[in-house]
C-alpha cells in the first residue's frame, strides 16, 4: 500500500467521523434545547420565571444557554491552543517528508499536508486575534484583572 492510499483512506475515515461526531453533537444540542423550551413553557409570568432564574437550578440553565458552556476568554484560549498545535504539526509534517521518500522520490503529500495544517494553525491564530480585538472594543470582554 503506497502512502497516497493510506492517506486517502485516513482522510476517509476521518471525515466520516467528522460527519458522525457533527450529527450526534447537533441532535444531542436539539434535544437539550426542546427539553429547556419545555421548561420555559411551564412559567406563566415574569415574576415566576424571574424566580426560578434566580434559584441554583436557574443559575444552571443559564450556564447552559452560554456557548459550550464556557465563556468568551475560554474561547480564545482554546482557539489559540488549536492555532498551536497545528501550527506545530504542519512544521513537523514539512520537515519530515523529505525523509518519507519511496525509491528517491519524494513524498509531496506529507508536505503539502505540513502546509494544509500551518495555515490551518495561522488560520486560529489570526481568528483568535480579530476576535480578542473586537470583544475588547464591543465589551465582551473586560481587559482588567480580577483577583
Amino acid at each position: 500500500m503506497q502512502n497516497s492510499d493510506l492517506f486517502g483512506m485516513l482522510g476517509a475515515v476521518g471525515m466520516v467521523a467528522l460527519i458522525v461526531w457533527t450529527i450526534v453533537e447537533w441532535r444531542r444540542s436539539k434535544h437539550k434545547f426542546a427539553l429547556h423550551n419545555k421548561l420555559l413553557d411551564k412559567f406563566s409570568s415574569a415574576a415566576e420565571l424571574n424566580g426560578f432564574l434566580s434559584s441554583q437550578g436557574g443559575n444552571k440553565f443559564l450556564d447552559f444557554l452560554t456557548v459550550g458552556g464556557i465563556g468568551p476568554k475560554e474561547k480564545l484560549l482554546s482557539s489559540i491552543s488549536k492555532g498551536i498545535i497545528f501550527l506545530f504539526l504542519g512544521i513537523a509534517l514539512v520537515l519530515i517528508g523529505p525523509f518519507m521518500s519511496q525509491h528517491g522520490e519524494q513524498n509531496n503529500g506529507i508536505q503539502a499536508l505540513g502546509i494544509l495544517s500551518m495555515v490551518l494553525g495561522a488560520g486560529f491564530l489570526v481568528s483568535t486575534f480579530i476576535s480578542y480585538k473586537l470583544s475588547k472594543k464591543w465589551g465582551i470582554i473586560d481587559t482588567e484583572r480580577t483577583e
